[in-house]
C-alpha cells in the first residue's frame, strides 16, 4: 500500500494534519508493506509540484483532511490514484460536507452516524473516530497554578451555555477553572469571569491542566448547534478530547454519547452524567474519593494507549483500505 496525505495550513484544535503525519510514519517504519508520502498543498500555485510528486510517487490511495483544496485539483489526482477525505466535524457541519465530498472517491467521517448518509450519497464511506498522540498528551507532574478541583476546556458553543449557566452556583463554590472562547456569552458570565480564560492554549498546555485538575467536564456539542446539520442526523461519537484527558491518566466525567460504551467501559474507564442533578452528585461524589478516580483514569489510560492512540486508528484505516472498503458503496 503506498499512501499520500495532502496537507494544509489550516491548522485545528486536534492539531490533525501533524497527529497523522507522526503516526503515518511511525506506521512506515513498523509495516513492511506500506509506504507514506506527504505533500503541502497552500494555493494553486502548488498543483505543478504535486502533480510532479503524485506521478513519482505512485500512489495507491490519496487521502486529505480539509476541504479547502479545489475540485480541479482533487479531479486532476484522481487520474492517478483514489482519493479521499476525512471530514471531522460530522454531524455539526453535514451541509458543507455534503457539497465539499462531492469529487472525491471515498469519505472517512468521525461521527458513525454519518456513513449510511454518505453512503446514500453514492459515496463510500469509513467510519473513524479521532484519538490521541500521546506524545503530546501523557502523564506528568504540573505546578500549582494548573492545579483545580474541576476543569473544562472548550468553547462556548450554543448546548454548553445553558448547562455552565445552570452549574455555576455549585462551580462557584469549587476550585474551578473554564478556558477557552466565547464564554462572555453567559447569563453569569460577571461571577464566571474571574475562573474563566478567554483564550486558545496549545495542546502542552491543555494536557498540564488535564493533569492537574482532579476532574475534567466533558461537555459534547449539541448535534445541530450552527443550524448546518441539515438531515438532524444525531451525534454519536465522542470528540477528541475524550481520548486526550484519558492519555494524561486523568479522570474525566463525560455526557452519555451512545457511541461511548463502544470506546470505553462505562464507570471502568469513564464515568458518565445523565443530567445536571447527576453531574453535581457525582462530581460532589468523586471529589470525595481520589482512589476511585485513581482506578478509573488509570483504566482509561491504558485502554487508550491500547486501542485509541493515531497509530491504532491509521493502521486500521489501511486495513480498510487493504479490503477494498474505500471501493464499496
Amino acid at each position: 500500500m503506498r499512501l499520500m496525505f495532502i496537507y494544509t495550513s489550516q491548522n485545528t484544535l486536534s492539531h490533525l494534519d501533524s497527529n497523522i503525519i507522526s503516526a503515518f510514519k511511525t506506521l512506515e517504519k513498523n509495516l513492511e508493506d506500506f509506504t507514506f508520502g506527504s505533500v503541502f498543498y497552500n494555493s494553486m500555485q502548488d498543483l505543478l509540484k504535486i502533480s510532479h510528486k503524485v506521478r513519482s510517487f505512485r500512489p495507491d490511495v490519496i487521502l486529505k483532511c480539509h476541504p479547502n483544496v479545489p475540485a480541479s485539483l482533487i479531479n486532476m489526482l484522481k487520474k492517478y490514484a483514489t482519493v479521499g477525505i476525512w471530514v471531522v466535524n460530522d454531524p455539526y457541519n453535514l451541509m458543507i460536507h455534503e457539497k465539499s465530498v462531492k469529487p472525491y472517491d471515498f469519505v472517512i467521517s468521525q461521527d458513525a452516524s454519518c456513513v449510511s448518509f454518505y453512503n446514500q450519497k453514492n459515496k463510500p464511506c469509513i467510519h473513524l473516530p479521532l484519538a490521541v498522540n500521546p506524545k503530546k498528551y501523557h502523564p506528568m507532574k504540573v505546578p500549582e497554578k494548573y492545579q483545580y478541583d474541576i476543569s473544562f476546556i472548550g468553547n462556548a458553543w450554543p448546548e454548553r451555555i445553558p448547562i455552565i449557566d445552570n452549574l455555576a452556583p455549585f462551580l462557584l463554590k469549587k476550585k474551578f477553572i473554564i478556558i477557552g472562547k466565547n464564554w462572555n456569552k453567559l447569563k453569569s458570565y460577571k461571577k464566571m469571569q474571574p475562573y474563566i480564560i478567554d483564550t486558545l492554549i496549545p495542546p502542552r498546555e491543555v494536557a498540564k491542566y488535564y493533569n492537574g485538575s482532579k476532574i475534567i467536564l466533558n461537555i459534547h456539542r449539541g448535534h445541530n448547534d450552527v443550524k448546518m446539520n441539515h438531515k438532524k442526523l444525531p451525534a454519536f461519537t465522542p470528540n477528541n478530547r475524550t481520548f486526550d484527558i484519558a492519555a494524561c491518566s486523568a479522570f474525566q466525567l463525560c455526557d452519555c454519547r451512545q457511541g461511548l460504551d463502544h470506546l470505553y467501559k462505562i464507570n471502568d474507564e469513564v464515568v458518565c452524567y445523565n443530567s445536571l442533578e447527576d453531574l453535581k452528585s457525582k462530581i460532589n461524589e468523586y471529589l470525595k474519593n481520589e482512589k476511585e478516580r485513581e482506578r478509573i483514569s488509570n483504566n482509561a489510560l491504558r485502554r487508550t494507549l491500547t486501542d485509541h492512540t493515531y497509530e491504532k486508528r491509521l493502521q486500521y484505516l489501511l486495513h480498510c483500505f487493504s479490503k477494498g472498503q474505500h471501493l464499496k458503496k
